[in-house]
């Protein structure tokens, strides 16, 4: 079986080459769409395959044109955002065996950039929560966990402060936690959880926020395991495609070098297989991952001296 998936390049378009290597070594056939320049025909092709795995690109280029991850939330109403924030196996970081998740609102918030001046030099910046948006994100969350067979979920918040936005959050969340009472629901206020998490990540399980609070969150929760190139972005939409994101990347400088890093395309890749019900495979490719690190081949953006062709070559040959 071939599945079609749109494959977007980033900042290091060098990249792609090694880790569609990789992906087929692993067995499963990929028809790749890679679409012309411009965000019409990117959107095309990604509401053709329904599916994209995208690589990282650091910010809005001259052309005016924003990075296809940001571009493509609008054109494709992403709805909520995932971040798997896994350890990464060969790679030692602080806290071991870390394995939550980060659920993010993405339609409202302040994201939904309404700002003026009132009077010279006095800026009013808007934050809209309607009770849909938030009752769609919490239950995300909780089809999430028990999908995935997790025990936990944390509404996110700041209710103390943000009393009738964010107390709806809360008691929105805290109804829809009734219909899932094998569940176990609980709720804590953002800063408080900031320090929690960076001293015991392993009491949390699937943290669910509204948009600005989950940008946060993930990217804090991102450094627990290396930071954000290990911390990819699963994007439902509301149009009906899912999108595979990295979390970070290389800069434009690297490109042409040799020292460019498949991991930040790799990992969404293993979310990507399971997605695509090749649950076997993800596995696999998870674990020669592992095995390559553990080995002692580590990217140069890790500090080791390998670009992403020999990185995965090397996992290649784990996956032999």
């Amino acid at each position: 079986m071939s599945y079609a998936v749109t494959l977007v390049p980033g900042d290091v378009p060098e990249t792609l080459a090694p880790v569609q290597a990789v992906i087929a070594a692993t067995g499963v056939q990929i028809d790749w769409h890679i679409p012309e320049a411009g965000l019409d025909a990117l959107t095309a092709s990604v509401k053709e395959t329904g599916t994209a795995l995208i690589g990282w690109r650091c910010g809005e280029r001259a052309d005016g044109i924003a990075p296809p991850a940001v571009s493509l939330r609008k054109a494709l109403e992403v709805y909520v955002q995932e971040r798997p924030i896994r350890s990464v196996l060969g790679l030692k970081t602080r806290h071991e065996n870390v394995d939550l998740i980060v659920v993010r609102e993405t339609t409202e918030d302040v994201y939904a950039m309404l700002e003026h001046e009132t009077i010279p030099n006095v800026f009013e910046s808007l934050k809209i929560t309607t009770r849909a948006a938030c009752e769609r994100v919490v239950r995300h969350a909780f089809v999430l966990a028990q999908k995935q067979g997790r025990k936990k979920v944390t509404l996110v918040h700041k209710a103390n402060i943000m009393k009738l936005s964010d107390g709806m959050f809360l008691r929105v969340g805290l109804e829809v936690a009734k219909d899932s009472p094998d569940i176990q629901v609980e709720d804590a206020i953002v800063d408080a959880l900031c320090m929690r998490i960076v001293l015991n990540p392993s009491q949390f399980d699937v943290l669910v926020c509204g948009n600005l609070f989950g940008d946060i969150v993930a990217d804090l929760a991102a450094g627990l395991v290396g930071g954000n190139s290990n911390a990819p972005s699963i994007n439902h939409t509301l149009s009906g495609p899912t999108l595979f994101t990295a979390g970070h990347g290389d800069l434009p400088e690297i490109a042409g070098t040799g020292r460019d890093n498949a991991l930040p395309l790799l990992l969404p890749a293993v979310h990507l297989l399971r997605h695509l019900g090749e649950a076997d495979a993800a596995e696999r490719l998870q674990t020669a991952i592992g095995a390559t690190l553990t080995a002692g081949v580590l990217p140069c953006a890790l500090g080791g001296e390998v670009g992403a062709t020999a990185f995965c070559a090397a996992v290649v040959e784990q996956l032999a």
